[in-house]
Order: structure tokens, then sequence, then C-alpha cells
């Protein structure tokens, strides 16, 4: 996809702890059709990094500062991250 396309959006995205890791930057751009769901965008992401989809059905998504859950539409101007498997004791 273009991103010069009208209708398209390039959506920032954080990456952090292993995720980070396995990409080698804390900060990917995808350019993906405007006001998607967060399955969507990160269908998108394991397209473009298939080393993050062992973590598929464990990472968390974060729309603004608040988990979502994968029917969320986003836009461009939203600030999106991807947090990895939590476990604590």
């Amino acid at each position: 996809m273009r991103s010069d396309i009208p209708g398209n959006d390039k959506i920032k995205v954080r990456l952090f702890a292993i995720l980070r890791e396995m990409v080698g930057e804390s900060e990917i751009t995808i350019t993906v059709p405007a006001d998607i769901t967060v399955n969507h965008l990160n269908s998108e992401i394991l397209k473009k990094y298939p080393q993050l989809k062992s973590f598929s059905n464990k990472f968390v998504t974060s729309v603004n500062c608040k988990v979502t859950t994968g029917d969320t539409i986003i836009t461009s101007k939203d600030e999106i991250a991807l947090l990895p498997p939590v476990s604590g004791g």
C-alpha cells in the first residue's frame, strides 16, 4: 500500500520489552486504510514483522494509554503501543 493514496493512514506503533528487541526498533510505522480496527492493524503488523507471530495471541494493544479490544477503531492520531505478555507474582 502506498501512503500517498487518499484514505490511507500512517500509524505509529510503539514497541516495548521483548517486542522491541525482536523488531530492533522502539517505534514502527504501518500504512493502512483509514479508520481500521486494532485487529486489522495487528494483522498488518504481523505481515510486516513475522518474527512477532510467536507473540500474536499474547501481546496487548494499547490505544491512548488504555488496553483495548480488537474491534476498537483507530486513526493515525491515536497513540498505539504493543505490550508484551506480563506475568507477576
